[in-house]
């Protein structure tokens, strides 16, 4: 149930930012053409729900760290 409830939090939070925010005409110039921002965006919360937070700077620590 845990992970239906983020799943609507982050699409209310989604829609309530982005969405009414681009809907605006002052904000249009920053929200089109859209492929240039949410192909980026989904990749990099792909790579987060796969790796975790912070995982590029985890593993230069452990590369860097003498074990």
């Amino acid at each position: 149930m845990s992970d239906l409830y983020w799943i609507y939090s982050f699409l209310q939070a989604f829609f309530s930012t982005v969405i009414v925010s681009c809907s605006q005409p002052s904000n249009f110039e920053h929200c089109f053409p859209v492929h240039v921002w949410i192909v980026p965006w989904v990749h990099d919360a792909i790579h987060l729900a796969e790796d975790g937070a912070y995982h590029t700077e985890k593993a230069a620590l452990k590369k860097c760290s003498p074990e």
